[in-house]
C-alpha cells in the first residue's frame, strides 16, 4: 500500500492517498459489477446451504487464500501485523465481514434479491448519520444525491407487488448499519502497510466469528453436505472467489484511497446490475418505469461522485466540510 499512513489512532485525520482517476474508476467499476451479482449468488447458494455456514465458509476460505498468496509471494513474515493495526482489522472483520455479511445472508432467506438490494442501498444514509453524529457536515449536493438515489431505487425495485417479511427486512437494515460503522472505523483506524494482509485477516476474523455464531443458531447441525446441490456449490464458489476475494479486496483498497461517501455509491449501482443480470440469466424484462428509475439512480451516483471527487482534489479528508459550518 503506497502513501503515508497514520502511526496512531489519535493522529490527525489526513486525506486519502493520491490515486490515478483511471485506477479509481476501475476499482469502483469492479465493486459495482461484482457486488451487483452477490444478491443472485446468495439466493442460489441459500437454496441448500444454511446462511451463516455459507457466509463463514466463504470468508474463511477466501481469507486463507488471500494470505496464502501473500505468503507465497513475499514470505510468511509479511503476514505479521503490528499491535496498533489490529483494532482496524478487527473492526472491519467483525462488523463488515462478520455481522454485515451474515445478517444480509440471513435476511435474504425471506426477502427477494431486488428488495434486499434496495435496503442495502440505504447504507450511505447511515454513513451520513455517522458523519453528522461525529460533528461533520456533508455537502448539500451529496445529500441530494443520496436521497435521489434512494428515490430512484424505490421506483426500480418496488415496481411490482411484493409480500414483505418484516423480520427479514429488519435484519438486512441492521446489516447495512453495522457495515456502515465498520467501513467508517476501517477508514479512520491505522491500517496494515499491505492492504491484502489486512483484508485476509479481516476475512478470517469475520468468518471465524460467524462460524461461532452459527453454533447456537443450530446451523451446523442442519448442514447436510450430501444434500447441497451442484447449483448451490457453483454459486458459493463464485461468491467466495469473485465476490469475496476480488470484490472485498478492491473494496478495502478503495476505503484507503477514496472518500467513504464515494465508495458507498456501490449501493446505488448494485441494484441496477442485479436487474440486468436478471434479464440475462432469468429472461426478465425491464419495464419502462424501471428504465427511468435506473437513469435516476445513475444520475444520483454521478452527482455524489462529482461532489466527493472535488473534495478529494482539494485535499480534504472524507467528511470534512468544504466550507466552515
Amino acid at each position: 500500500m503506497s502513501g503515508a499512513e497514520p502511526t496512531a489512532a489519535a493522529a490527525p485525520v489526513v486525506g486519502p492517498p493520491p490515486v490515478e482517476p483511471a485506477a479509481l474508476a476501475a476499482g469502483l467499476g469492479a465493486v459495482y459489477l461484482l457486488w451487483g451479482s452477490t444478491y443472485l449468488g446468495n439466493r442460489v447458494a441459500l437454496e441448500s446451504l444454511p446462511p451463516m455456514v455459507s457466509t463463514a465458509g466463504r470468508f474463511l476460505a477466501a481469507g486463507a487464500l488471500v494470505l496464502a498468496v501473500v505468503a507465497a509471494r513475499n514470505g510468511a513474515d509479511r503476514l505479521r501485523l503490528p499491535r496498533d493495526r489490529w483494532p482496524g482489522v478487527l473492526a472491519g472483520g467483525l462488523l463488515m465481514v462478520g455481522a454485515g455479511s451474515a445478517l444480509l445472508a440471513v435476511g435474504q432467506q425471506y426477502v427477494s434479491s431486488g428488495l434486499a438490494s434496495l435496503l442495502v442501498a440505504a447504507m450511505p444514509l447511515w454513513v451520513l448519520a455517522i458523519r453528522l453524529g461525529g460533528g461533520q457536515r456533508p455537502r448539500p449536493a451529496a445529500v441530494v444525491g443520496v436521497l435521489g438515489g434512494l428515490a430512484g431505487l424505490a421506483l426500480l425495485v418496488l415496481a411490482g407487488d411484493q409480500r414483505l417479511h418484516l423480520a427479514g427486512i429488519a435484519t438486512i437494515v441492521a446489516s447495512t448499519m453495522v457495515w456502515a460503522a465498520g467501513s467508517t472505523l476501517t477508514q479512520r483506524l491505522p491500517a496494515p502497510a499491505d492492504h491484502l494482509v489486512g483484508t485476509g485477516w479481516q476475512m478470517l476474523a469475520g468468518g471465524a466469528a460467524v462460524a461461532v455464531a452459527a453454533l447456537p443458531a443450530g446451523e451446523w447441525h442442519r448442514l447436510r453436505l450430501a444434500e447441497v446441490t451442484g447449483r448451490s456449490w457453483v454459486a458459493w464458489t463464485y461468491l467466495m472467489l469473485v465476490c469475496t476475494v476480488v470484490g472485498f479486496s478492491v473494496y478495502t483498497w478503495l476505503l484507503r484511497r477514496a472518500p467513504l461517501q464515494l465508495v458507498a455509491t456501490y449501493a446505488y449501482v448494485n441494484p441496477v446490475i442485479a436487474v440486468l443480470l436478471g434479464m440475462v440469466v432469468l429472461d426478465e424484462r425491464l419495464a419502462g418505469r424501471q428504465v427511468l428509475a435506473g437513469a435516476v439512480v445513475l444520475a444520483s451516483v454521478a452527482l455524489v461522485v462529482a461532489v466527493e471527487r472535488q473534495r478529494q482534489l482539494r485535499g480534504l479528508p472524507p467528511g470534512t466540510p468544504a466550507t466552515p459550518p
